[in-house]
């Protein structure tokens, strides 16, 4: 009998002693993500601090609790400021955050006596209707801020991206993150805001097509070619720079970057010039890339105008026009006629916004140099852009000028001298 009942009892305790192991168990985010990890300075970091949800649970929804996938960039500053604080401070009021420049030519420009910077840009309170002011400060924001840190990018694959300081320390692939390593940038992070007409994708040789479909017609029959940062390009002529192998952080460093200071300048390393056009007078009379640039990449004019209705035959041949929002509810327009009022973000605060700001090019081209003189008197390459920009009974234009630095360098054959 008490073989009995010492089998029974042992039976028991099985039952219950399986019965606890069945229950689950709390997981960490890594037991079930074991492919993401950090780099070896980064080791320390808890999934929890940017991503939030919960850093044990029993289940994927207790899990996910209020998870940021994308976390936004002010939750990101927090993070790196405990290690960073010196970075981070001074990035904060570098130019790539800021956009000062960018901000002060724009009014300037438009004649508006106005001298705001970013952060007063999230901050302005709309007028009720819009007046001038409130509207170019819509279409700043919602048009044309589409690289600053705190958005993500639009979404093709070579331009999204993480926010905040991430946005040029994690690799991004084919709109997917390759990683949890914090690197240096590399050139597809830079690429990544620097395409299209904007100082960069020429240091590929790399020029946009227009954004009319007539002009973006594929050269082979059949095949349309891809389009990773949103819009075509004619391969032209590579920078010497990179054929050498140079990347963009071999000149662009983070003092520069983050900081404002030590911009390096082509005489810094092309000391030794020995050609007879290298005078001292030539040299302080002209920048460099007056007689070393290949191409530039020139957009003449931009028209764009705030719809909160649009039609499609009022945009036809102008599905595309490197923003991702436009494209996507011309997709949705041909499919299904009775959309609602379409929606933008506001690349600052991420806001969704009633209206789109629809835009047209004139002038994009390649083929010609326009020569100025910069702020010290030395004659520039010269970017000059004529902006319209409407909304119901508003129209503003203004004239952008700008000197600037275009990438791709040669050595100086552009005017068939050759050998400078």
């Amino acid at each position: 009998m008490s073989r009995i009942k010492s089998k029974l009892l042992i039976l028991i305790l099985i039952f219950w002693l399986s019965g606890c192991v069945n229950q689950s168990q709390p997981k960490s985010c890594k037991d079930c993500h074991p492919q993401v990890f950090f780099d070896r300075f980064h080791q320390q970091l808890s999934c929890i601090q940017c991503h939030q949800g919960r850093e044990k649970a029993t289940s994927k929804k207790e899990a996910h609790k209020d998870l940021l996938k994308n976390p936004p960039a002010d939750l990101v500053y927090q993070v790196c400021i405990k290690c960073h604080k010196f970075e981070v401070e001074g990035f904060k009021n570098s130019l790539h955050y800021t956009y000062r420049k960018m901000i002060s030519h724009t009014f300037q420009a438009f004649g508006i006596p106005k001298n705001l910077s970013v952060r007063e840009l999230n901050a302005y309170r709309f007028e009720k209707p819009f007046d001038p002011t409130s509207t170019l400060i819509d279409f700043l924001r919602r048009r044309c801020f589409l690289c600053h840190v705190d958005y993500e990018g639009e979404d093709y694959p070579k331009t999204r991206r993480a926010k905040g300081c991430l946005a040029c320390h994690f690799r991004y692939q084919e709109k997917k993150l390759t990683g949890h390593f914090i690197l240096k940038p590399k050139m597809d992070n830079c690429l990544a805001c620097h395409y299209s007409s904007y100082i960069g994708w020429d240091y590929l040789g790399y020029s946009p097509h227009n954004w009319y479909e007539d002009y973006r017609a594929p050269f082979i029959k059949g095949k349309t070619p891809e389009r990773p940062y949103g819009i075509e390009a004619y391969q032209l002529l590579r920078s010497v720079h990179y054929e050498k192998g140079m990347v963009c952080t071999d000149c662009h460093k983070k003092e520069e970057i983050m900081f404002q200071r030590q911009k390096i300048k082509c005489l810094d390393c092309h000391q030794k010039l020995s050609k007879p056009i290298h005078t001292r007078e030539n040299l302080l009379k002209y920048r460099c890339e007056v007689c070393h640039v290949n191409f530039v990449n020139l957009d003449g004019e931009l028209y764009c105008r705030l719809e909160l209705n649009p039609l499609l035959e009022d945009w036809e041949g102008l599905a595309v026009q490197e923003s991702s929002e436009v494209e996507r509810f011309f997709s949705l327009l041909i499919k299904s006629p009775n959309l609602p009022k379409p929606l933008m973000k506001d690349k600052l605060n991420g806001e969704l916004k009633e209206g789109l700001w629809l835009c047209g090019l004139g002038e994009r081209t390649f083929e010609k140099i326009v020569l100025g003189r910069d702020l010290y008197g030395k004659i520039c390459v010269l970017r000059k852009k004529r902006i319209t920009i409407e909304y119901e009974d508003w129209e503003l234009e203004g004239t952008l000028r700008k000197c600037v630095s275009p990438h791709s360098i040669g050595k100086g054959k552009i005017f068939g001298v050759g050998g400078f």
